[in-house]
């Protein structure tokens, strides 16, 4: 077993040594202290066990009985009624398990323990039929299960409380009565299982709305009376430990949430509003972070480009783009790509999003005087190899990544920008000499996040050459083939399912730095890049289109496309 983790690059052999010693010490299993050390996540216990049993995890089974790529996964299943009435709610939540498909008489079923003979014979008495386990993380099944048998039901029921009372009843809710828990837990489950990235309270005149952020999209949410909001927004304060009795200033926390063996971490920020506090929260879900480049979106080609850049020993590195773009996690997946055994690595961020493990992570405190540039000067005497900025924001910190990139260390940083090639005059606005910019970069990428096509209902459209060269793309001789949103169950009728990059990445070779050296404007070096060919944004945006991945409505919206036609129209 712990070659297998070793081989995968899962576990490093000192992290092996050491689970060995806590495993005997506690008298655990070593698939047992691993996760509770936290040292694999439970997806990653999930694929050892497939490989020990030689079967397919339940995600693998998943893709290959639609057919469809990496990005169908067991959370984001949607099951039939039949499927569903094989197995009762109450016995899927006690056994950990829940109905994949059924095939030629046999029903195979995702189980947190595929291995264990006494859940295999309970679910087959209960199916009727004969069962096949597949390996899977008891997150995921919980995911699953809520996706659907309870999701949308639960939060409704807790909903459906307080529209049940009256109006002294509801004057009368306080953040520590029972239907208030239970709302609170059902508003994280629900967006959990609708793998949202933020919920927001949103408080007005006369309601309080409850919208979710999905795939980079606010939705227009669920009303409440508002005769509960101080109530509700108390109630997540409390959760965060913030202090309920502040209201007059912004406030910030965190929230462990519990889904299966695994936890979200919940970040949370309040703000007052004319109309009461307004609370958005954050869900950095560990388990659904994918740092392979390949699943973020990234083509051969620009993974190509990334490996060139990481096998440099020192230089500099920028990731460019609005917030909630992808750029820290980017750059996560550039780390863990990294042999951090034999480099030592840090980071500065604000906030920590994800742990990274033999990654040594500093959470910037501005208010204490730990900036981004005293962390990176401090940073410099802990004998680093690789460092991680999590934002250029001022000249002081420019300063210090550009002297660290000269002086034999491999530097990421992030700046808001545009586009990548707007970093350089940012870069020069912030004080950096043009000729210490060329010397010290190594390559500039700016990214966008744009919604993935659903691929159970998305549908074919042609465009001709002239409404396919109107909307950006190349000259062509015949029709262009593309693909809209249509809406089904699985993606919530919204026609997209999950996030995709679309990127541009610009190494700084000797005639960059030519430029660079000679203050060339931005309009030169972008006409400089054009007459290279260099596929920008809009033509990643394009290409993935044309493959398939997302609509070429998204990626205007998302890249400012002049869209001379309408896929829809077509």
């Amino acid at each position: 077993m712990e070659a297998w983790f070793v081989s995968e690059r899962m576990l490093s052999l000192s992290q092996v040594a050491l689970a060995k010693r806590e495993g005997a010490r506690l008298g655990l299993s070593f698939s047992e202290i691993v996760k509770r050390l936290g040292l694999v996540t439970g997806e990653e216990l999930s694929r050892y066990r497939s490989m020990r049993g030689q079967v397919r995890t339940a995600s693998e089974f998943i893709r290959e009985g639609k057919g469809y790529d990496h990005h169908l996964s067991l959370r984001r299943l949607i099951l039939d009624e039949d499927l569903r009435a094989k197995l009762p709610l109450d016995l899927c939540q006690s056994l950990a398990a829940v109905p994949v498909a059924e095939r030629e008489g046999v029903l195979w079923v995702a189980s947190a323990n595929p291995f264990d003979l006494p859940t295999l014979k309970r679910l087959q008495a209960a199916a009727g039929q004969p069962v096949e386990a597949l390996p899977a993380s008891e997150t995921d099944i919980r995911l699953a299960i809520s996706r659907n048998y309870t999701a949308r039901d639960a939060l409704y029921e807790a909903v459906g409380a307080f529209i049940q009372m009256d109006a002294a009843a509801l004057n009368e809710q306080s953040q520590d009565d029972p239907p208030m828990i239970r709302l609170a837990e059902q508003i994280l489950m629900h967006a959990a299982t609708r793998e949202a990235s933020d919920i927001h309270l949103h408080p007005e005149e006369r309601f309080c709305r409850i919208r979710l952020r999905v795939d980079g999209v606010l939705e227009e949410g669920l009303l409440l009376p508002n005769a509960i909001r101080s109530a509700l927004t108390a109630r997540f304060k409390i959760l965060a430990g913030m202090d309920t009795a502040e209201d007059r200033l912004p406030q910030d926390g965190r929230i462990q949430f519990a889904i299966g063996t695994e936890e979200i971490d919940v970040r949370v920020s309040s703000l007052p509003t004319s109309n009461g506090e307004s609370v958005v929260m954050r869900l950095l879900d560990q388990s659904r972070l994918q740092l392979e480049l390949g699943a973020l979106g990234f083509s051969a080609t620009q993974q190509s480009q990334f490996g060139q850049i990481l096998d440099q020993p020192h230089g500099a590195f920028l990731i460019t783009g609005p917030t909630g773009s992808g750029k820290t996690t980017t750059l996560y997946t550039l780390l863990s790509m990294l042999d951090a055994e034999e480099r030592s690595v840090f980071t500065l961020e604000d906030p920590i999003e994800y742990r990274l493990p033999l990654i040594r992570q500093t959470q910037i405190k501005d208010e204490i005087g730990l900036s981004f540039a005293s962390g990176l000067r401090t940073l410099l005497r802990q004998d680093p190899d690789v460092i991680l900025v999590g934002e250029t924001r001022d000249q002081q910190t420019a300063e210090l990544m550009v002297r660290a990139a000269l002086t034999g260390h491999l530097v990421f940083s992030t700046l808001h920008t545009n586009d990548a090639i707007s970093s350089v005059p940012r870069l020069t606005d912030l004080g950096i000499p043009p000729y210490l910019l060329s010397s010290s970069l190594l390559g500039l990428s700016a990214q966008r996040l744009a919604r993935r096509l659903c691929q159970f209902c998305k549908e074919e459209v042609r465009l001709t050459p002239d409404e396919w060269t109107a909307a950006g793309g190349q000259q062509v001789d015949s029709d262009v083939s593309l693909y809209r949103p249509v809406g089904c169950q699985a993606c919530g009728n919204k026609g997209y399912n999950g996030r995709i990059s679309l990127a541009e990445i610009i190494r700084v070779d000797a005639e960059l730095q030519q430029r660079i050296d000679e203050h060339e404007s931005v309009s030169k070096l972008k006409s400089c890049l054009r007459e290279r060919g260099l596929p920008l944004m809009r033509e990643d945006g394009l290409s993935k289109a044309l493959a398939g991945l997302t609509s070429l409505e998204e990626v205007g919206r998302v890249v400012q496309l002049k869209m001379g036609a309408s896929t829809s129209d077509a």
